[in-house]
């Protein structure tokens, strides 16, 4: 497989996971915020604090993660400014524009590091070869 298609499709589920669980993130503060407000207005002590779960924080680690690791194969195989042009403008806009349709933020950040650990895969082969 050409090494452009690895380093896009690796990247570009790192990055969709990675963002992924940080709207996971987001939605359990903005959560636990609505339910601060709500006991302040109410002046009720009710504990009704929810955390992140583990494993999307450990799926959104593994992604930043991967992302690095796609970066530095794009920064092996091809010029500076494709790996950097792609993290800044190809990868937001992938996620933004096509893996944030398809999957909810919790389902995402699941399988779209499923689908990066798949991509690491030929990476590897790619560096061993």
């Amino acid at each position: 497989m050409e090494p452009i298609y690895i380093f896009t499709l690796t990247g570009a589920f790192a990055m969709g996971a990675a963002l992924s669980a940080r709207q996971v993130s987001h939605d359990v503060l903005t959560h636990n915020q609505h339910a601060l407000d709500v006991a302040d207005n109410s002046e009720a002590n009710i504990e009704t604090k929810v955390e992140v779960p583990v494993i999307y924080l450990a799926a959104g680690n593994l992604a930043v993660i991967l992302l690095i690791t796609s970066l530095v194969y794009g920064g092996q195989n091809f010029a500076w400014w494709i790996p950097v042009s792609f993290l800044v403008v190809s990868f937001p806009a992938i996620y933004y524009i096509f893996l944030r349709r398809m999957l909810k933020p919790r389902l995402g950040s699941l399988v779209y590091s499923l689908f990066a650990l798949m991509g690491l895969v030929p990476m590897v082969q790619g560096w061993m070869a």
